[in-house]
């Protein structure tokens, strides 16, 4: 190449660079992008991360709006579970029902201390402390409060009885009329000869009889809602016990009606001048000795009432072989004969054999068509017993204004009369067999208008039928029978309670088959299944984060 050429090549090369240069200094210079970070607030991660704030905020705040709500629920309303095996910690639905229905306020205080009695460890004080909180519950009108008489000395104060500690007192706020009850005297004790007791009469044949204890009940539920049915009453019905002529202990009947809120009373028939005037009941309960004829005027008079009737006496005999002719003349002109013998069956479907050849206990039976029938409440599978029953027999079926109506008899037509009188060549199959009334009511009536209005004399064959083994025993209904015969004279007939005494002994917490599968199934595999699908769906939307 010459050296023109590289010349020209070089100006070349050199013109081109200054256009270049020139281009590049006339053309704007770009400008440079601005650095933009990215918005922390629209990220994934906060964006599940908030949420997640959130919803644990949200969880937090209805857990405690739950707990809140359910604190509220537990001071109002009663959800505990009763686990145990004889129901201990349960009012009966009868006691629920009459509960619910009070229209009174109804005030109930306890001298005691109720966080104490709760976690005493004593089971009779934790069971008032349940059915108290379970009543407040039921209705709004029951109010129960705790008194601790060392610090509030003024409240005994508005009581005319004494007031001491770890007692329960049922007060009407409406009336004022109130009831008393002592806590140790809701224990019934069974002994060792099969007898049934309060806790004042078991410690002391515990103590100086020898005795032991075989079986504890608690009659706390039937002495609280018989003390509000009593004090709830506005005009209670009153039955007097009249005595002076050797009577049989009457004392299990008595209890029977002041547990189902009758007024009871005694009354010496010789030393008063009339039978007392607010008398709705009079009860002559086995007297060994026979009345003057003084005493049965006093009696009759008050039953006359003036001729304007209205009245019911309950005349139970001794099943002892006295002598009472002026009684036996008097049952007479009601159309009734206390027979001088015991009954016995023979038909072994209803025969009881207590070490005896003879079965003077048998099973006994209502007259289905009676009101005392129909004012019965009867314990499911339990009988009526009766035991050295003298047989009542009817003179008559009707007579002028009076008619006899048979209210219990013995079952069957295979029974005897075992006679007072029998000795050891006595022989059975000489006596009539047939059947036989135990419970006979007699009765006079008069008529206001179409209304008819009855005196009436209901006449039983042994105070053994309302003995307190009978009354008091759960397979029996004796006490139910004895409470009828009082409810259907009254107008008690829907009002009265009868609740089954509930036992202490083997206290034992069970849960049914069909409870222990439906929990097994829910703690076993329903909770773990729902704990693993929760964690798959958390697990699922986590990797995605």
């Amino acid at each position: 190449m010459s050296e023109n050429e590289d010349i020209k090549i070089e100006e070349t090369t050199e013109n081109t660079a200054d256009t270049a240069e020139e281009k590049s200094a006339e053309a704007p210079k770009p400008e440079k992008p601005k650095k933009t970070g990215k918005n922390p607030f629209r990220s994934r991660k906060f964006k599940y991360g908030s949420l997640s704030v959130i919803f644990t905020i949200i969880c937090i705040a209805v857990v405690v709006l739950i707990n809140v709500i359910l604190n509220l629920v537990l001071d109002r309303f009663s959800v505990e579970a009763d686990l145990t095996a004889n129901k201990v910690f349960t009012l009966s639905d009868e006691s629920e029902t009459y509960i619910r229905g009070i229209k009174d306020d109804m005030m109930i205080y306890v001298t005691a201390d109720k966080d104490s009695m709760k976690g005493s460890g004593e089971t009779l004080y934790e069971q008032v402390v349940e059915f108290l909180d379970k009543m407040e519950a039921l209705n709004s009108r029951v109010s129960v409060k705790y008194v601790n008489l060392l610090t509030d000395p003024d409240f005994s104060k508005s009581f005319t009885e004494s007031v001491s500690n770890y007692q329960v007192i049922v007060k009407n706020g409406s009336t004022g009329r109130y009831r008393i009850l002592t806590i140790s005297d809701f224990m019934r004790f069974t002994l060792n000869d099969g007898s049934t007791y309060s806790y004042n009469e078991a410690m002391m044949y515990v103590n100086y009889g020898g005795y032991s204890v075989t079986d504890y009940t608690s009659n706390a539920e039937e002495q609280l809602v018989s003390a509000m049915m009593f004090v709830s009453q506005e005009d209670p019905t009153v039955v007097t016990f009249l005595t002076g002529y050797n009577e049989s202990d009457y004392s299990a009947l008595e209890k029977i009606l002041t547990d189902n809120a009758y007024v009871t009373q005694t009354a010496e028939i010789d030393k008063i001048q009339a039978v007392p005037e607010d008398t709705d009941i009079l009860v002559i309960c086995g007297p060994r000795d026979d009345y003057s004829l003084d005493a049965v005027t006093k009696v009759d008079t008050w039953l006359s009432n003036g001729g304007n009737y209205g009245k019911n006496m309950i005349y139970i005999a001794t099943p002892d072989a006295v002598e009472t002719p002026n009684l036996d003349e008097y049952l007479a002109e009601w159309g009734l004969e206390v027979e001088k013998g015991y009954i016995l069956q023979e038909d072994t479907s209803y025969a009881y054999y207590t070490g005896m050849s003879l079965a003077v206990m048998q099973d006994l039976k209502l007259n289905e068509d009676s009101a005392y029938y129909k004012a019965m409440k009867i314990a499911a599978g339990s009988s009526f017993v009766g035991y050295y029953v003298r047989p009542v027999t009817k003179l008559w079926d009707e007579k002028s204004n009076m008619a006899n109506t048979v209210v219990a008899s013995a079952y069957g037509d295979k029974c005897r009369i075992f006679p007072f009188t029998a000795d050891e060549s006595w022989d059975p199959s000489q006596e009539e067999q047939k059947a036989y009334d135990v419970i006979v009511e007699a009765s006079k009536v008069r008529f206001d208008g179409s209304t008819p209005i009855y005196s009436k004399v209901i006449v039983c064959g042994s105070d053994l039928l309302f003995n307190k083994n009978f009354t008091t025993a759960s397979n029996y209904s004796n006490g139910e029978v004895a409470l009828s015969l009082f409810d259907a004279n009254t107008e008690k007939n829907d009002t009265s309670i009868k609740i089954v005494e509930k036992s202490f002994k083997a206290e034992t917490y069970q849960l049914d088959k069909t409870a222990q599968i439906t929990i097994g199934i829910i703690f076993a595999v329903a909770i773990p299944i729902i704990i693993i699908i929760v964690g798959i769906i958390v697990w699922a939307k986590r990797r995605r984060l």
